[in-house]
């Protein structure tokens, strides 16, 4: 179990640099309105950084608003089940999930790649080098793998071994 702590952990490292990407973007649109209509000085880098930053901000997120089961669901059918019944249905989901996570961590390393190779950079006047950021996607990605893993492990154990909520199968 000390290795699920640790992803866990990861997970929630990942998700303290989302929380502060977040206060850094909203820093930087405060410069942009300030310099464009105080001083009359548009910023050529703002935009390019902001959509990086937002970028960065989902990738290293996600994983643990998964492990926290903070998602946005239907849950008309999960909210009148057990934790057992709910832990069940997310084995059944549980290959769904790593086959589209899988994907996002393949085309996403793809997508790094292809950026690294080709020294790629925003097309703008700024131009900052976009491989960095792109490597945030299968970076995330695997995490969000990984935490996904866990999950499994634990809905196993609520379902299968007798634990009855997650906090018994040790998150």
């Amino acid at each position: 179990m000390d290795r699920l702590k640790s992803i866990d952990r990861i997970s929630g490292w990942m998700s303290v640099v989302s929380s502060w990407t977040l206060l850094a973007m909203t820093l930087i649109v405060g410069v942009v309105v300030i310099a464009r209509f105080a001083l009359t000085r548009p910023t050529i880098w703002a935009w390019v950084v902001i959509v990086q930053l937002m970028l960065l901000l989902l990738m290293f997120g996600v994983a643990e608003c998964y492990r926290r089961d903070a998602h946005v669901r239907v849950d008309i059918l999960t909210g009148v089940l057990s934790p057992r019944g709910r832990a069940i249905l997310d084995v059944l989901y549980a290959p769904v999930f790593f086959l589209i996570t899988i994907i996002v961590v393949w085309t996403g390393w793809e997508y790094f790649q292809q950026a690294f190779d080709r020294n790629q950079t925003a097309p703008t006047i700024f131009a900052p080098p976009l491989w960095p950021i792109k490597f945030a996607i299968p970076l995330g990605g695997a995490v969000l793998l990984l935490t996904g893993i866990t999950k499994l492990i634990r809905d196993l154990k609520i379902a299968f071994g007798g634990a009855e909520n997650r906090s018994e199968a040790g998150q």
